[in-house]
């Protein structure tokens, strides 16, 4: 199968060696994972994209995006970067049903978007069906299992808490509802 590159934007600066063989093998980890995926590419759904800027206080200077995955190949990166199987949402998403978004974040100085948050739009009711964090955590939860509690201590849990408020001022712009 042909397909775009899963992260166009990959760059080794700032990667120690150690770093890298670690990301190799995530990435090994993913492949057994979704290897049974069929690439498949869809349209936009319509909904504008959105991208916030703000500083935080335990953060600083961070840029919010929310984009929509328009391919199998991004649902399996977004599900492996946050631990769940966004992934399974593919035929839907081909079908037009669904729109998959994902909230994510960059820090200033920082190469690469951290993905906080998995976002499933009903594309003709026009509303949120779901929004999932890691591990499949929720904003303004306390985490369930054993990987979530583990996560939670760092400073993802911030994150994933502020995502929420960006949904909503996105969901607000695009007139969008929730029905999760």
């Amino acid at each position: 199968d042909e397909a775009p590159p899963p992260q166009p934007d990959f760059t080794m600066k700032g990667r120690s060696a150690k770093k890298l063989l670690r990301q190799v093998d995530a990435w090994h980890g993913h492949l057994t994972r979704v290897r049974d995926v069929v690439f498949q590419s869809w349209q936009t759904s319509g909904v504008r994209p959105y991208e916030l800027e703000e500083e935080l206080p335990e953060l600083g200077p961070v840029r919010w995006t929310v984009q929509e995955l328009l391919s199998s190949w991004e649902l399996a990166a977004e599900g492996t970067a946050l631990d769940h199987c966004v992934v399974s949402y593919s035929d839907q998403c081909a079908d037009g049903q669904t729109a998959i978004w994902s909230i994510g974040l960059q820090r200033e100085g920082e190469e690469t978007r951290e993905n906080v948050l998995t976002v499933a739009v009903d594309v003709g009711k026009r509303a949120i069906t779901q929004a999932r964090g890691r591990f499949n955590m929720l904003p303004g939860q306390a985490p369930r299992s054993a990987q979530a509690q583990k996560v939670a201590r760092g400073r993802y849990m911030q994150m994933l808490n502020r995502s929420d408020h960006v949904l909503r001022l996105w969901m607000e712009r695009e007139r969008l509802r929730r029905d999760d």
